[in-house]
């Protein structure tokens, strides 16, 4: 019973979670994704339940609506910035209440949500999430920065983000920082948190390094395999596209009979990749999507090829 958070594990859902809870104390907090959503879901019994940040598995989402649903016999609020699955408007999530909007971070709609419940200071943890989520081009980031330092306030958010980037599945690091944030506690006051984003960014080098050594251009879109252990796919995607000159960049990381691949694009290369990828995905037994900038797979790995191949044609189409 009681107050259930189930948010995404990336620095904009820890800040978002760290801003609800913020507001009510006695919150458990869980961390999950849009893969192990539904799962998570059907084992909740709490009477108030907020889901932060995860987008909608296109494959679960008749089973995510159906818990929903039961949910809302109490109190279910959905709050996201990801483009809902083809064919579902806002007004379908069977929910309490329903606040999505693609243009800002989920931080900022928590922030915006719960403003008369939260210290204005609280203002700070919303910021960290916009901009480690790259959502900083609002009018909220632009008001807000204004009131500190800007050169702090981005200081604070990188050692966020790239301390968060280095516990990828140390939940209970995650949870003791959404705690310490929902306080009040700067990212910098916490000598853990440096140490890791100093192990991060020396990492990041290297993998730039790798990207350097290894990127394949295939059929124009620039591909990174094989990413060290420990490395996020991300930022091989990221930095796929610039080191290969390409309009798609592919960061693939192999797991025990799945593959994980990461799409990131050049901003003006006209491609929906939350679109493109929840389409393919689907072709392939797999689950996909994202935002249309920034998106991701997972599929069975014997599809690998096949799946290049498909995103390889859409991409000659442009």
């Amino acid at each position: 019973m009681g107050t259930a958070v189930f948010t995404h594990g990336d620095t904009d859902g820890i800040c978002s979670a760290a801003l609800i809870l913020a507001g009510y104390r006695n919150a458990k907090v869980w961390i999950t994704s849009p893969v192990g959503l539904l799962k998570d879901l059907k084992n909740c019994k709490a009477e108030e339940v907020f889901i932060l940040d995860i987008a909608l598995s296109e494959r679960d989402k008749e089973d995510i609506f159906t818990e929903f649903e039961r949910l809302s016999q109490g109190k279910a609020v959905y709050i996201d910035h990801h483009p809902l699955p083809d064919g579902v408007m806002s007004g379908d999530l069977p929910c309490t209440e329903v606040i999505i909007d693609q243009n800002c971070s989920a931080s900022e709609l928590t922030y915006y949500w719960l403003k008369e419940k939260i210290p204005d200071e609280m203002s700070r943890v919303a910021l960290f999430g916009a901009i480690s989520d790259y959502c900083d081009d609002t009018d909220f980031v632009r008001n807000e920065i204004d009131v500190y330092d800007k050169r702090t306030i981005y200081l604070e958010a990188g050692l966020l983000s790239q301390c968060l980037g280095e516990s990828k599945g140390d939940y209970a690091f995650k949870k003791e920082m959404i705690n310490k944030l929902s306080r009040g506690k700067m990212p910098s006051e916490t000598d853990r948190v440096i140490k890791r984003a100093r192990s991060a960014t020396k990492k990041e080098w290297k993998l730039h390094k790798f990207v350097r050594d290894n990127v394949v251009i295939h059929s124009g879109i620039a591909v990174v395999e094989d990413i060290p252990r420990g490395i996020s796919p991300n930022k091989a995607a990221k930095f796929a596209v610039g080191v290969g000159g390409s309009s798609l960049g592919l960061g693939i990381k192999k797991r025990d009979g799945h593959v994980d691949i990461s799409v990131r694009k050049k901003r003006d290369f006209y491609l929906d990749l939350n679109r493109a990828l929840r389409t393919i995905a689907l072709r392939y037994d797999g689950s996909g999507g994202g935002h249309p900038t920034a998106a991701g797979v997972r599929i069975p790995a014997e599809h690998l090829e096949a799946f290049i191949d498909t995103l390889a044609k859409e991409v000659s189409s442009i």
